[in-house]
């Protein structure tokens, strides 16, 4: 990476890593509780044997982790 990416709120460099989870990573346009994600767009899916990390950047100030998904 040539020039340190920044946070789009506060603008400080955000820091390199990976993004993991043991379970899906889902996403709903809706702010309601739910008690499963079915009918959610699954972003990041759960991993049976190994777990797979996704490149990610996170601002520790600002608490914004950005990835791509799929």
């Amino acid at each position: 990476m040539d020039d340190a990416q920044k946070c789009p709120e506060c603008r400080n460099e955000l820091k390199q890593g990976y993004i993991f989870s043991t379970r899906r990573i889902s996403w709903s346009e809706s702010p309601d509780s739910v008690f499963t994600d079915i009918g959610g767009e699954v972003l990041v899916n759960k991993a049976y044997i190994k777990l797979g990390k996704i490149p990610a950047l996170r601002c520790e100030d600002c608490h914004v982790v950005i990835f791509k998904y799929k």
